[in-house]
């Protein structure tokens, strides 16, 4: 299967001098000299495409203004992770990263958000928009990677305990807990997935080019860790934001002067399909 065989041959860029401040083990411009990094750029298409059907299915039903912006910025990291690894720019970085940090606290504000009033949502949005803006700014002057590490964990960690106090204390069907679970449950596995794979695409980087080295090209593709990462992280946010959806159309607002809800019903046929939350009728309390 030689003529199957292509060799990796490392390029030049096309965008000058590489400026960003993390490194991957990857082989540089073999594809294109417009693309540093092939896999870890294509593989970030995962993210656009999930976000696009996130928007269009939230669109057609419940058209939360909150859960189409998670989407929304789902798409934003993709786009942010392409200028990222096409040209491996320091600019290129603290949008990647910058991105991910904007998703994570639209997810958030959509969590804590679920049984607050237009007051306490609008006082919320300025307080996150502040401190997501403040860290964005500060990070990219000084560059500080754990202090964006740091900052990014906790949102992730006080996103997830909201969820779990929302379950425990607001969600009462056995049907709706039975598929908000499932939903964590995939979203956390693939996530965590994702994180192991670029770990052990780190660890064993010497074994892995070489290995690539010996296969060439395109069975080569198939151990470019951080390729994975994008695909796994990218179904793993899609999973959390339809969970996030869930929550909130299962979750009647506690300061809504009118107490009429919807059902709502979790479309999921096979778990190997994409879920997606749908309103079926209308109830009053």
């Amino acid at each position: 299967m030689a003529f199957l065989s292509w060799p990796y041959v490392e390029g030049e860029s096309a965008w000058g001098e590489k400026t960003s401040a993390t490194r991957f083990c990857e082989m540089d411009c073999y594809a294109s000299s417009y693309i540093v990094q092939f896999i870890s750029t294509v593989t970030c298409a995962a993210y656009v495409y999930l976000g696009a059907r996130g928007i269009a299915n939230t669109r057609r039903h419940g058209k939360d203004s909150v859960i189409i912006l998670g989407h929304a910025m789902l798409i934003a990291v993709g786009l942010g992770s392409v200028a990222y690894h096409a040209t491996i720019k320091y600019t290129g970085q603290m949008l990647d990263e910058a991105s991910m940090l904007y998703a994570t606290a639209t997810i958030i504000y959509g969590a804590f958000t679920v049984t607050v009033g237009e007051a306490g949502r609008r006082k919320l949005s300025i307080v996150v928009s502040i401190a997501i803006f403040a860290v964005s700014v500060v990070h990219y002057c000084l560059s500080i990677e754990r202090m964006f590490r740091l900052f990014f964990t906790s949102l992730v960690f006080i996103g997830f305990l909201q969820c779990i106090w929302l379950l425990s204390t607001r969600i009462s069907d056995p049907v709706v807990l039975k598929g908000m679970k499932q939903l964590a449950l995939y979203g956390f596995v693939t996530y965590v997935s994702g994180i192991f794979i670029w770990s052990m695409d780190t660890a064993y980087c010497s074994e892995l080019l070489h290995f690539r080295d010996k296969v060439g090209m395109p069975l080569g593709f198939l151990s470019e860790g951080h390729g994975w990462w994008h695909i796994l992280t990218a179904f793993g946010v899609y999973y959390y934001v339809v969970f996030i959806e869930y929550l909130r159309l299962s979750i009647p607002n506690l300061s809504a002067t009118d107490q009429k809800t919807q059902g709502v019903e979790l479309i999921w046929p096979t778990l190997f399909s994409l879920p997606r939350v749908e309103l079926t009728r209308e109830k009053t309390k």
